[in-house]
This record gives structure tokens, C-alpha cells and sequence, in this order.
């Protein structure tokens, strides 16, 4: 793809895909350039701690994930870093699982949400925060994984530490796979893994905490 600047973007039209979950996370726009429709997440218009810290760190998570899964089937392209502020991806057409009602999916397409995510696993990447907006039903109803601002990506030669952390990532993605396959599936009995330990830590620290403003 040739080089997508700022100057670029201030002349082409765009159209708001997501606002995004919070301030903390890009807006999504889709972009006409050069006859192709690409999607760019851009934090410029964020706070300037999110434009300038916390967002190009969650951007350089989401590259290095995205050319980790280079060639991958299920996945946007990664097509360019704008700048610190904003990334371009290949656009796929399709609905979040958040605009699907139960019953709407068949079995099948869990099947292969399931098979997809574990392969990504097998490449060295863990989504970490799969929800039903990062779940797309593309082109022939195959699953699509998208916002990976979240994810961890390893290397064979990965350290102790790292290695924890994508495996307990690992479990929560296959958690949160099972858990879409319940709620769109109503008569599914998909199994459900159990949370993994940080999570499970990381849930009891935010009970304690509510407890404690609660007594305020």
C-alpha cells in the first residue's frame, strides 16, 4: 500500500464506524484512498494522555499482533502506521456479534471461531479481551477477530514471564469463546473453561475495592 500520511487524512472523506468503548480506546473510521477502503483507528482527537502515552503503546501492541498474523485467515490486513497516533487495516465487511440475536449464528460458525482462535494461538498471538464487538460475522459468515490493542504477541524464545501471561491470555480468549457461543446458541452447553488466575486475582481486587467505597 503507499505511504498514508496525516496531511493525507485531512483531505479524504471519512465515514465514523465506532467511537469506541471509552476514551481510552481509538476511533474507527472508514476511509476512501486511492480507491480502496481501508479502516483507521486514530487516538489524535483523545486526551492528550492517551493521544501521547496510553494510545501509541496499545497501537504498537495491535501492530506487532497484526504482522505476527500476517497471511492468517480471520484477520485484517495490517496495511500501515500513519504516525504515532493512528494505524490503517484492511477493511472487512461484515456485523460485530454484538448485532446478532440468539439463534441467529448456526453451530458451525462457533466451530470455526473456536478453530480460529486457537489459531492464532498457535502463531504467538493472544487477543486477551475478546468480546462480542471484536467478533465479525465477514464475507460467507467466517469469523473475523479485529482490535487487538489488548493482545500479547510472543516469540519462541519468549521469557518465563511472557510465557505466563500469553498462556493465561490464551485460556481467557478460549473463556471468552465459549462464553459467545452460549449466549448467541441458547440451547448450546458449551463447556466453560475456567477464569484464569490473574483474572480470577484480578476480580477479587475489584469486589475489595467496591466493598471499600461502598463503606464510604
Amino acid at each position: 500500500m503507499t505511504a498514508l500520511t496525516r496531511r493525507d487524512l485531512e483531505s479524504l472523506p471519512r465515514r465514523r464506524l465506532h467511537d469506541g468503548r471509552n476514551v481510552t480506546k481509538a476511533v474507527v473510521d472508514l476511509v476512501e484512498f486511492r480507491g480502496r477502503s481501508i479502516v483507521l483507528k486514530d487516538l489524535s482527537s483523545r486526551p492528550w494522555p492517551v493521544r501521547l502515552i496510553l494510545g501509541p503503546w496499545q497501537l504498537d501492541r495491535e501492530e506487532r499482533a497484526y504482522r505476527a498474523l500476517a497471511g492468517a485467515p480471520g484477520t485484517p490486513a495490517f496495511l500501515a502506521r500513519v504516525d504515532r497516533q493512528a494505524i490503517a487495516l484492511e477493511y472487512v465487511a461484515g456485523r460485530s456479534l454484538a448485532s446478532f440475536r440468539p439463534g441467529e449464528l448456526d453451530p458451525q460458525f462457533f466451530d470455526r471461531l473456536d478453530q480460529l482462535v486457537r489459531s492464532l494461538h498457535a502463531r504467538g498471538v493472544a487477543h486477551g479481551d475478546l468480546h462480542r464487538h471484536d467478533v465479525l460475522a465477514g464475507p460467507g459468515d467466517e469469523p473475523y477477530l479485529v482490535d487487538f490493542s489488548t493482545s500479547l504477541a510472543v516469540s519462541p524464545g519468549a521469557g518465563r514471564v511472557s510465557r505466563f501471561l500469553f498462556r493465561q491470555l490464551c485460556r481467557a480468549d478460549l473463556r471468552s469463546a465459549s462464553k459467545l457461543r452460549r449466549r448467541l446458541l441458547p440451547a448450546a452447553r458449551a463447556e466453560l473453561p475456567e477464569r484464569p488466575g490473574l483474572y480470577r486475582i484480578g476480580r477479587r481486587v475489584k469486589v475489595l475495592l467496591d466493598l471499600i467505597r461502598r463503606r464510604k
